[in-house]
């Protein structure tokens, strides 16, 4: 990927094909979370980047809409947008008002690699390079701008439901008494939901999220109940990563979750 993008920066003078990069916008168009990332450099006692949420949406055949947020929060409108002319990618406003930079995108191994055409132009709120692949979307900063690397991978959609005993924050409501939340919907990146009757909070969140095991290397997704006071998982259940199904039963606590399109 190192390779393309020094290739990307040879061809920064060259002219723009008619159309993006075959199959370039197609891929682009999702989610990507970096949660893993910034869990696997607090356990290496690494200080984290930031967590972001970055989620690109089709505008038409050369127009990519682009937001980015933090944790699981998502702008409900793109905050700016790629424009294609050919491999070039002009990043432009909402209102379509083009800004003071674009990016080269060429075909590298496994996806593609972009290249800030001129870093002097493009402000440092913009990565200086991109590279894309099916599972993977990386965002690297200049140097000058902190030099930050962001590695997000696309995030999976999952709709589900809880079911929480009452009993565990009211002494006097019946064993079969249960605070139910149906039509949820959350990703595999870190997404937690809280537990709450109307508004009255259970201690207790579910967490969706896919992490790799560091003693086995081996890739799960994890279905954990959370302690809401400690931040600890009391318990959980794993499944393969993009599973169609996962679920946990506890008694106390029920949920179960399904990947949606």
């Amino acid at each position: 990927m190192k390779r393309a993008l020094a290739m990307a920066m040879t061809l920064a003078a060259g002219a723009a094909a008619a159309q993006p990069p075959a199959g370039l916008v197609e891929l682009l168009v999702g989610e990507y979370n970096n949660n893993e990332q910034v869990w696997q450099q607090s356990l290496d006692d690494i200080t984290p980047v930031a967590r972001v949420h970055w989620r690109f949406e089709r505008l038409g055949d050369d127009r990519v809409g682009v937001a980015r947020g933090s944790g699981q929060s998502v702008p409900p409108q793109p905050g700016w947008a790629l424009a294609f002319d050919g491999n070039v990618a002009t990043v432009a406003a909402v209102d379509g008002a083009e800004l003071a930079c674009s990016y080269r995108w060429i075909e590298a191994p496994g996806g593609y690699a972009g290249v800030v055409d001129d870093r002097r132009g493009c402000p440092a709120v913009f990565p200086a390079t991109w590279e894309l692949t099916p599972d993977h979307l990386v965002a690297t900063y200049a140097v000058d701008d902190g030099g930050a690397v962001h590695r997000a991978r696309r995030v999976t959609r999952y709709g589900g439901w809880i079911a929480f005993q009452k009993r565990r924050i009211d002494p006097t409501a019946a064993d079969d008494d249960f605070i139910l939340m149906r039509d949820l919907a959350l990703h595999d990146e870190g997404f937690v939901v809280s537990i709450d009757d109307g508004g009255k909070p259970a201690g207790y969140a579910v967490e969706l999220v896919r992490l790799t095991y560091q003693n086995t290397r081996t890739a799960v997704l994890k279905l954990g109940i959370v302690d809401e006071s400690t931040g600890e998982t009391v318990s959980y259940s794993w499944a393969e990563p993009g599973a169609e199904r996962i679920g946990i039963n506890l008694r106390w606590v029920q949920a179960g979750m399904t990947r949606t399109p």
